[in-house]
């Protein structure tokens, strides 16, 4: 997230240099939302102990070592650290980062288990990071425009991909996951529309651009060939293993974001 957060904010000077005023500010804010994201990892560990001891036993033995109390203390201090940064910055910032707070809360404690609903929350709070960058200097360019739906989608369908990387503990603890619910055909069916779809989504700011301007911009189709187009190709490649897609889905993530500066 810091990453896409530091891309939106180059991306915006390189388009107007008034934006580096901000910088300052934007420490402000992305410690604020690493701080906040942090604890909501922590509790989401916290809840999630008795599904992990059979999906990922090493996360729950950490939760086990460092104790329930005194992680759910951490979660607290950094969520209280989080929103004393976020105070500093404009109004509608501290909103967003407070609503972060209350929607990594629910998915935590009742959020994971809804499946679908709250794939679509995380996914939407990732959407969050470019825009609040817009929010925060005030200003907007076409490569950071694209990063919010871009951000949506991909992380979207990792959601679903560790859902079903996940699926043998969350049937036994009744997480109503989307893998779970459906049959094998349907999800094997779904899960390839949605990959489908990730690729035409990768090509979308560049056939805009086209549409828009006349002019197919070259340097992002190359970059988003190589480094997101090619992943997620290898995806289909080792279809089912879902460890492996989500890894791949990682590196697609990254080489569109580097992509983007060819816009």
């Amino acid at each position: 997230m810091s990453i896409t957060s530091g891309f939106a904010l180059l991306f915006l000077m390189l388009e107007s240099p008034n934006v580096r005023e901000k910088s300052y500010q934007w420490f402000l804010m992305i410690g604020s939302t690493v701080a906040i994201a942090a604890g909501g990892y922590w509790l989401n560990d916290l809840y999630d102990r008795p599904i992990d001891r059979i999906n990922r036993p090493s996360r729950a033995l950490w939760v086990a070592v460092v104790g329930g109390r005194l992680l759910l203390s951490a979660v607290l201090l950094v969520w209280g650290i989080g929103l004393g940064m976020a105070i500093l910055l404009p109004l509608p910032i501290f909103i967003l980062h407070l609503l972060a707070i209350g929607g990594l809360a629910w998915y935590a404690r009742w959020g994971k288990k809804t499946g679908l609903l709250g794939n679509v929350l995380i996914a939407g709070l990732t959407g969050i990071i470019p825009w609040e960058v817009m929010l925060l200097t005030g200003s907007t360019c076409y490569a950071v425009d694209w990063m919010i739906p871009l951000a949506i989608g991909y992380n979207f369908v990792r959601e679903l991909i560790k859902d079903a990387e996940d699926l043998a503990g969350d049937c036994v603890y009744g997480v109503a996951s989307l893998p779970s619910r459906l049959s094998a055909a349907t999800w094997n069916m779904l899960l390839k529309l949605l990959w489908t779809a990730l690729i035409m989504l990768t090509f979308m700011p560049a056939i805009t651009a086209k549409v828009l301007w006349g002019e197919w911009p070259w340097l992002y189709l190359i970059i988003a060939g190589v480094g997101s187009l090619i992943p997620l190709l290898l995806g289909m490649r080792f279809w089912g293993n879902y460890r492996v897609q989500s890894l791949l889905l990682k590196v697609a993530m990254g080489g569109g974001l580097v992509a983007l500066w060819g816009l």
